[in-house]
């Protein structure tokens, strides 16, 4: 009985944070408050050790116990010996302007898919990426893990209606590119400006006429070979964030010298 009412509290009142990459992340974010940090107590690793000050600095409890208690609290079996148990994560709407490079995708639905694009525009240097809402909180753990921590340091912002979007870039005059390949350019072949927003459209489904006429230029990623189908979304977000990293690079170098 005990163990049923455990399991309804994990999966209906906190989330319970697994693994320490994960547990590292929400811990050095501080975006939510946390409640207790579970370690198995054979576990002897740095990485732990720092976790685990880093929890205790924030009033934190830390219980040590057997992985036979970690493996009943967790949904999984990957938790490699950690779990955390804290509040969901907050959702935040577009308000203010935000400058540098932000990212509107459309169409994403599997949290492994958003993870792995999470995991990539964090890397880039992306400041925002800019989703369609929707309640994202059963599957963070599972987004958490498939980018590294990356969804609890990236800000991302949602949208109630592509019109929301439009309105928003117009009225910070945000330059907007889509990846659509009517009336396109190469994407190598763009400078994009220190701020500006790229929308991508996932494959189950693409990007609005809406936000593709208010596109200040349509992008398309070449290839090096003779091939017609489009890159998965993930593959394609990486591929533009690291062109716009690169450009920003080459422009901060040419100041320096």
């Amino acid at each position: 009985m005990e163990k049923n009412v455990f399991k309804y509290y994990n999966k209906f009142m906190l989330k319970i944070i697994e693994g320490n990459i994960s547990c590292k992340a929400v811990l050095e974010e501080q975006k939510r408050k946390c409640e207790i940090l579970y370690v198995d107590k054979k576990k002897r690793t740095k990485d732990f050790a720092y976790i685990i000050s880093l929890a205790k600095r924030q009033g934190v409890k830390v219980q040590t116990c057997t992985r036979e208690v970690i493996d009943e609290i967790a949904t999984g079996k990957t938790h490699g010996g950690m779990i955390l148990k804290a509040d969901k994560r907050e959702d935040s709407f577009l308000q203010e302007k935000i400058e540098g490079f932000l990212c509107y995708v459309n169409g994403v639905e599997d949290p492994y898919n958003l993870g792995s694009l999470i995991r990539s525009l964090y890397a880039s240097g992306c400041n925002a990426l800019i989703l369609p809402y929707r309640d994202w909180s059963m599957s963070e753990n599972i987004i958490l893990r498939a980018s590294a921590g990356a969804y609890e340091r990236l800000p991302i912002y949602f949208i109630h209606s592509n019109e929301e979007l439009v309105e928003y870039v117009h009225k910070y005059e945000i330059p907007l590119y889509c990846a659509y390949r009517n009336q396109a350019k190469a994407h190598y072949e763009i400078k994009y400006p220190n701020t500006c927003c790229v929308a991508i459209g996932g494959a189950l489904r693409g990007l609005s006429a809406k936000i593709v006429q208010a596109s200040n230029q349509n992008i398309v990623i070449e290839y090096g070979r003779d091939f017609k189908n489009a890159l998965d979304t993930p593959s394609a977000t990486a591929v533009i964030a690291f062109e716009i990293m690169r450009q920003k690079k080459g422009a901060n170098n040419d100041k320096v010298q």
